[in-house]
Parts: structure tokens; sequence; C-alpha cells
């Protein structure tokens, strides 16, 4: 099944963010997803969201001090407390906002510390927050990004995310997988999806190189599409990509695939069972 959710933390950013829900509708889609929400308050959030009929699908842990350079806080050490209480933010927005799915960002290895010992304390920090979102009914997911664009990050490639998933152990963690990291890791991104599909719980594309709007690279979305679509996967597949233009300039692709896959426009009947 192919269903798209607009990330509007990258898309329609031409508006304030809580005009986006409504500019995501507008466009076609039936969901939407956020990095990091808490720059407004919840309730406004959700009722943005309410207002333009539109479900929000996934948000990430805050990540921490991203001028400062950090891109999560989970491996950190000494940064315990500061990732329970984001983990604890988290769960607050995502009730208010009804979402199934929270992200966390693993987090950069500090120029201080050993990969190894980063590695226990976000294996310990990943079984407390699995638990923690799993009492809520959320599901909690973790991200392998590349080493090409982030190279102090802790998490690159599918392989290392599988050993991951097996060192915390726990049933509520799932892979988010985001096609554009696998292909900048140099990975079989297409083929991975398959051969690791009872691990991932949500899916984002963007084109290589560039991290634009499909088309505007070498990646062969088409192919993404069509895994996705004749798969057993049921979730959202997340538009997070940084339009070259404008956002609506950069929106041909969705009329292409909402011609291809009517169903998932955000009036379409397939919609209306799932909501």
């Amino acid at each position: 099944m192919l269903r798209i959710s607009a990330n509007i933390s990258t898309l329609f950013n031409e508006l304030p963010l809580l005009d986006r829900p409504g500019a995501a509708a507008s466009a076609g889609f039936a969901a939407v997803e956020v990095q990091f929400p808490y720059v407004v308050a919840g309730n406004d959030l959700a009722k943005g969201c309410s207002d333009a009929g539109v479900d929000m699908v996934l948000l990430n842990i805050s990540a921490g001090r991203l001028d400062e350079g950090e891109l999560g806080l989970a491996c950190l050490p000494d940064r315990e407390s500061d990732f329970r209480y984001a983990v604890e933010e988290a769960i607050a927005y995502a009730l208010l906002l009804r979402c199934p799915m929270v992200n966390c960002l693993a987090g950069n290895i500090p120029a201080d510390a050993t990969r190894s010992a980063c590695w226990e304390i976000l294996v310990r920090n990943l079984r407390y927050a699995a638990a923690r979102f799993e009492t809520e009914g959320i599901r909690l997911l973790v991200e392998p990004l590349n080493r090409r664009d982030h190279p102090a990050f802790i998490l690159a490639g599918i392989e290392e995310a599988a050993e991951l998933l097996s060192d915390v152990a726990h049933p509520n963690l799932s892979l988010q997988y985001d096609a554009y990291h696998m292909r900048a890791a140099g990975e079989d991104w297409l083929g991975e999806i398959a051969r690791h599909r009872g691990a991932i719980g949500h899916i984002q594309f963007s084109d290589f190189p560039g991290r634009h709007e499909p088309g505007s690279g070498d990646m062969d979305m088409a192919a993404l599409f069509q895994t996705i679509s004749a798969s057993d996967y049921t979730g959202w597949t997340g538009a997070e990509y940084r339009p070259s233009g404008t956002t609506p300039e950069s929106l041909g692709w969705f009329a292409d695939l909402s011609n291809q896959f009517p169903s998932i426009l955000r009036d379409s009947a397939q919609h209306a069972n799932i909501a």
C-alpha cells in the first residue's frame, strides 16, 4: 500500500508552521509529519491538523542543541535526564496530536567520548524510551543516517541499525527507513526495504544528491513507489525533502503519482476508510 505524508518541517516552509497542515491538505496530502513541533503549542498544532482534515503520523523527540552541533540526545554521556525530559515532551505532543509514532535521533559521538561508551548509553536510553512510549500506545522509531552528511553520527547504515535493534531487544522499537540516507551511505536502498521489512515502521524519501524533490537527482523514485506499493507495508511514506524552489513548484512528482495511485489523495475513499 502506498500512502504519502508531507513533512511540514521541510515542505510548505514558506508559511508559518501552524498554516502548513492546511497547505498540505490543499495540495492533496492526507497526512503530515513534523520533525520538531515544540516551537508551537501542541494544542494549536492539533487544531491546525483537525481543521485541515489531515492526520499527524510522525514527530521527532527533541534532538538537543541543534545550533551547537547536537543531533539527538540518546547516545550522549551525562545527558540521561535531558533525554528523559525530551521523551516526556514528545509523549505530551504525540498524545495531543494523536500521533502514533515518534522518531529518535541517536546523536553525534562527542569528540571526548568513545563509540562503545556512547553505544551502551544509546541502548540503555532506547530500552527506557521504548517501554515508556509503549505504555502510551506510541511506537518508537530510531533512524540510521549517513556519514557522508553526518560523519560523527553514531548510527549509520542498515547493518548498524539492525545491530541496534538486536541489542535493545524491545518489541516497541522499529526502524525509520530514509531512502535518501541509505542511498548516500552506498546501501542497496531499494533491496534493503524487502530484506528488513519486518523491522521498518516508517519510510521517508528525498532524491540524491541534494536532498530535493523526486526527479532532481539520480534515484529511481518510481521504483521506490512501486516497491512500496507492491509490498505488505501499510505505513505512511514521508516526503521529507528540501524543495529546490517553492513547495508548490516542487510537487510535480506528487501530481504524477496521484494520477497513477489516485487513492493517495486526501479526499480519496481510501483515506475515508482509514480515518
